[in-house]
């Protein structure tokens, strides 16, 4: 198995990464330059997945190979990696583990594309709906509809109204389908399933369920620095807000879910890790 830290394998792909850190007020030459360094951090980990590849016998196809930049700044990144010798182009969004993400890292085109896909699904239910009484249309709604507009909603909850409205207005179409009003109001708003799993999978975070490069980004809790007053106001288990002047940086699943985690009462933690209870 190939060890780098920065490849992460899948059971039949992998996905590498680099990174740098900008600054609201860098310079368009210092862009320029940390982005030609990433380029080049991109080219060295490539080639080791090619030295890899000659000593398990394991051919590459670069053609088959996608790069995305993802940027929050409107200079375009022009500069692409090569991969054995052929020029790597960057596109607009690229698909991990079914999840679309565009370059400007949204997630406008992979709701888009759920929407429709729950759509036509409900519009076969609506067809067939005559030949199921009530309660199996609901279950067949949330069977068969419902998961395709919650897959990973933990990374997009945090998207703007405007791109999650058409999912709730799916929802309030599949009630109608149901026909039953006792059983309709008991389905639960998509809002709140999607904090209900963005806090499920932060509480399995921060107890180490999970890998360690994602338990080191829970930011920790200075409680040494509050006097007992500002205790008070906290759970044990209360972590320090990320900071942010971007409201697109709030709206990523860390930050947002921290403060959903800091607003739960103290109450609702188990003594030890049980996500069931929880």
């Amino acid at each position: 198995m190939l060890l780098t830290g920065n490849i992460h394998c899948y059971a039949d792909d992998s996905t590498g990464d680099a990174l740098y850190t900008g600054r609201a007020n860098i310079s368009r030459e210092n862009v320029a330059e940390y982005r030609n360094k990433l380029v080049s951090e991109v080219e060295s980990l490539l080639d080791k997945v090619s030295d890899w590849g000659r000593l398990n016998l394991v051919q590459f196809n670069p053609q088959k190979t996608q790069v995305c930049a993802f940027t929050a700044k409107k200079n375009p990144f022009v500069v692409s990696p090569q991969f054995q010798g052929t020029p790597l182009l960057a596109s607009a969004s690229i698909g991990i583990l079914g999840v679309d993400i565009s370059s400007d890292v949204q997630f406008r085109g992979h709701l888009e594309e759920k929407a429709k896909l729950a759509s036509k699904k409900l519009g076969v239910l609506s067809r067939a709906g005559q030949y199921f009484m009530p309660a199996h249309r609901l279950q067949l709604y949330k069977a068969q509809v419902r998961p395709h507009m919650e897959y990973c909603s933990h990374l997009w909850a945090g998207a703007p109204q405007c791109q999650l409205l058409p999912l709730d207005r799916i929802q309030r179409r599949a009630a109608r389908i149901v026909d039953d009003r006792a059983l309709s109001d008991r389905l639960d708003s998509l809002a709140l399933r999607r904090d209900v799993a963005s806090l499920c999978i932060f509480f399995r975070i921060y107890h180490g369920e999970c890998s360690e490069e994602l338990f080191g980004l829970i930011p920790a809790a200075k409680f040494h620095e509050r006097t007992s007053r500002q205790n008070s106001r906290y759970h044990p288990h209360h972590l320090d807000d990320w900071r942010s002047t971007t409201v697109r940086f709030r709206r990523c699943f860390l930050p947002r879910t921290t403060s959903l985690w800091n607003s739960l009462p103290p109450g609702i933690f188990p003594d030890r890790y049980d996500l069931g209870t929880f």
